[in-house]
């Protein structure tokens, strides 16, 4: 199978899903690892992407509220 696939695109959809619920992100791409690599890479990415967000808010608002 070419990596170049067409249908190895991960949709826009699943794409936010897997950024708003990094959860869902590491599902989509351990579901999808082996058959479409492509797709799972880029929900693994904003999956951490997602994480890492939330992350700095949340340490960017604890901050702010303790002044």
């Amino acid at each position: 199978m070419s990596h170049n696939d067409h249908r190895d695109e991960l949709g826009t959809g699943l794409t936010i899903l897997s950024f708003c619920i990094p959860l869902a992100g590491a599902i989509v791409y351990f579901s999808k690892k082996d058959t479409q690599p492509n797709s799972a890479r880029s929900a693994c990415h904003a999956a951490l992407w997602g994480l890492g967000i939330g992350l700095v808010l949340n340490i960017l608002m604890t901050v702010a509220g303790g002044v």
